[in-house]
């Protein structure tokens, strides 16, 4: 697992693909950037390499247009970064132009160094609507203010044409000219800024991240329409790859399956349900990882028809034989409690550990199929 100080960034280009605008801008410099910048940049990689949402993929090298760039580029090399950072660019800014609904962005194109290895970010920035504020300061001049009635129509000189701050007139030195100035007109307003970047507190929903080594990719995406559809146009469209489900989705899918199993065989067998619940957690304790194979063996190998239910599920999805893990341990959060909701709204959240100690908590199901479950030995009690 890679932490964030170990990258260090190398090169860095922004590019502009304001699609809402039809504006396809590209550089033809380097970012040259300071303390401040670089930790920007640094937070996005890093929070791309530690989320659950980010799928591997691998390019088809006989169709993806990007592929066949990245194969003849030279990443030392400044003019050849220059050139074929606009050329993907470019692609990307094609790709997004097929949708009406996909964000205008920046794009930062950045190469990295990571425990020996050099990878390529696209940072797909897209653009963020809020408000900011906008100075205007204007002069009048003396000699229409003394001018009488016809002052009123009088035009003003303005300082937002210049590099100058408007500031440097009210509180610098006066030259003859200013002394001609009689009024400074400052006017503060609210604006609509429809091009602010993400923080870099936030993870970007759309990025790409490459090794330069084998080519290998980690996908950030969203699905879009286009032509009538909705799909992921990044890596369909635009890098032409082979994607794996990200492990969020996997675990997602792996609890679903288990639950639907459980609740259609065991009903109101809370106890059972439970324990199948407690078994899913103590296998990934135990591996730090979710085999699927041993967790279907582990949960239903005593009953063949549900053993049977859970292969075909699971094959479905193609995963009857994955072994993936998570980076993030908020992804698992949920199995670390047991949460049940009654027919009447009562909402109970037992924490795993709790659960399977067993000392204060006991369960019991009658022959009607009701539920009691009874807290033991509860020395403080406090309300939420």
């Amino acid at each position: 697992m890679i932490a964030k100080d170990d990258i260090v960034i190398r090169k860095a280009i922004l590019h502009i693909l304001d699609t809402m605008h039809g504006d396809c801008i590209l550089s033809n410099t380097l970012l040259d950037p300071g303390p401040d910048l670089y930790e920007f940049i640094r937070n996005h990689i890093y929070k791309i390499f530690i989320s659950d949402d980010t799928k591997d993929c691998a390019f088809n090298p006989d169709t993806s247009p990007v592929y066949s760039v990245l194969a003849a580029w030279d990443e030392s090399d400044e003019e050849s970064f220059i050139s074929t950072s606009q050329v993907i660019a470019e692609k990307l800014y094609a790709a997004m132009g097929e949708g009406l609904d996909i964000p205008a962005a920046d794009l930062l194109f950045v190469t990295f160094q990571a425990e020996g290895v050099i990878y390529l970010a696209l940072l797909k920035m897209n653009y963020k609507e809020s408000y900011t504020h906008e100075i205007s300061v204007s002069h009048l001049p003396a000699s229409d203010i003394s001018g009488g009635a016809g002052s009123a129509s009088a035009s003003r000189v303005s300082d937002e044409s210049t590099s100058k701050s408007p500031f440097e007139t009210i509180t610098g030195n006066q030259n003859a000219d200013d002394q001609e100035i009689a009024e400074t007109e400052i006017h503060a307003d609210i604006v609509k800024s429809r091009a602010l970047l993400p923080a870099s507190g936030t993870r970007i929903p759309e990025a790409v991240i490459i090794n330069l080594n084998d080519l290998h990719i980690k996908l950030l995406e969203k699905r879009y329409e286009v032509n009538g559809e909705k799909v992921f146009y990044l890596s369909e469209n635009f890098l032409v790859c082979h994607t794996s489900l990200p492990p969020k989705k996997k675990l997602n899918i792996l609890t679903k399956v288990i639950n639907t199993i459980s609740n259609k065989y065991d009903g109101a067998d809370l106890k059972t349900k439970m324990d199948t619940k407690s078994a899913l957690q103590k296998e990934y304790v135990d591996n730090q990882s979710f085999n699927v194979e041993e967790i279907g063996n582990r949960l239903f190998g005593k009953s063949p028809e549900k053993k049977a239910e859970f292969d075909e599920k699971m094959e479905q999805y193609d995963l009857q034989f994955d072994n993936f893990t998570v980076t993030n341990e908020s992804t698992v959060k949920k199995l670390e409690k047991q949460i049940m909701v009654t027919d009447s709204g009562i909402e109970i959240s037992i924490p795993m550990e709790t659960y399977n100690k067993l000392a204060n908590l006991e369960v019991q199901t009658d022959v009607t199929g009701k539920t009691t479950i009874i807290i033991k030995n509860i020395d403080n009690l406090v309300l939420k």
